[in-house]
């Protein structure tokens, strides 16, 4: 039977306050601890990334809207090895910073009061802590702007990791600035499924050019329509195709050729996105992370491979034995190539973003 949209709109509604419900009323934190092997998976590998971060000279938080006993219980268990960096130390160790009870999103703007936590018995003390804050310490609420001053850096000098697109990724770019890192569980089940139904995709190409080519050689003064219903059929089945590849929800990044709105998402605001924080482990912490080029649609109709063949071939200034000249200083004298070149950043954009973003009604 058909679905209408108010329909959908009502299961998630529904979802939505059942899930929010359970996570800030209910016992999941409650029964998580209980059994922490069962519903939290660790990795060796992580204590290492920290420590390798702190040695780069990196100060390292943790921002957590979790409360203090909770996170406390995780974080040991997590990287509680006997092979650790900081083995038989307390967890705090791989953290020069510890922030609970953010009230995130709300801390990349106004923030709450800072309090400081009692590690033995979690309670907070009363009023707004205005004492030195210590790095062994346990703050509850504050703000960015707290953060900031503590850990020496602000806007894009901060890397923030976070796995929520709009609490940790969204806002913190746009309200602060900071560099982002959003993790995405799904992407190794999306790479997966991307390296082996490529064909869908290549399919879907082939149905798109053969759907332009029906109106090759047409101008304005054509009345009479081609007949696309068969092209448009079999576009539809590769893309439902493609979906149930990815299973019944489908990807999380791809409805057929077309981005999902997350996916948008994640290309605007999200400097790097990976499956796991363990990636670092990989590169060298001074490692510069370079996106491809992505091509704006008008860019895509013109293939530069064939067309720098061609010119290669037809303008190559030859010596009298016939080699090729080369010299670039030459190159940059005459004007044929420019003298230095300029890779555009998202941050010579900061303050106009800054200044058009500032507010949560900007969503």
């Amino acid at each position: 039977s058909d679905v209408c949209s108010s329909d959908l709109k009502s299961v998630f509604q529904d979802v939505r306050g059942s899930v929010d419900y359970v996570h800030m009323e209910g016992d999941l934190k409650k029964k998580t601890v209980e059994d922490l092997e069962r519903y939290v998976k660790k990795d060796e590998r992580l204590p290492q990334v920290l420590a390798n971060l702190q040695k780069s000279g990196a100060k390292t938080f943790l921002l957590t809207n979790s409360g203090w006993d909770y996170s406390n219980k995780v974080m040991a268990y997590l990287l509680d090895f006997p092979e650790a960096p900081y083995a038989g130390k307390s967890w705090q160790s791989y953290f020069d910073f510890t922030f609970v009870d953010a009230r995130k999103p709300s801390f990349f703007a106004e923030g709450t009061v800072l309090r400081q936590v009692n590690k033995e018995t979690g309670q907070l003390s009363i009023g707004t802590h205005m004492g030195k804050l210590e790095e062994s310490a346990v703050y509850s609420g504050g703000n960015s702007e707290v953060l900031s001053k503590l850990i020496g850096a602000k806007g894009r000098d901060v890397l923030y990791v976070g796995d929520h697109i709009f609490g940790d990724v969204l806002k913190s770019k746009k309200l602060r600035g900071w560099r982002t890192f959003l993790i995405v569980p799904e992407l190794n089940d999306e790479f997966q499924v991307w390296t082996s139904k490529q064909e869908l995709f290549t399919r879907l190409q082939r149905y798109d050019q053969e759907l332009s080519e029906l109106y090759r050689n047409m101008d304005s003064s054509d009345m009479a329509r081609p007949n696309v219903e068969a092209i448009k059929g079999n576009i539809q089945e590769t893309i439902h195709s493609m979906e149930m590849s990815y299973g019944t929800t489908g990807s999380l990044f791809r409805s057929g050729s077309r981005q999902t709105f997350f996916a948008a998402q994640v290309t605007r605001y999200a400097d790097i996105y990976a499956a796991s924080v363990l990636n670092m482990l990989y590169y060298p912490t001074f490692y510069m992370f370079r996106a491809p080029a992505m091509l704006l649609p008008h860019e895509s109709t013109v293939s530069h491979e064939k067309q720098a063949d061609i010119e290669a071939f037809s303008a190559r200034p030859h010596n009298s034995q016939g080699a090729a000249a080369t010299n670039g200083s030459n190159k940059v004298a005459s004007g044929q190539e420019p003298g230095h070149t300029h890779d555009m950043d998202d941050d010579d954009f900061d303050q106009e973003e800054q200044e058009e973003t500032t507010s949560e009604q900007s969503n």
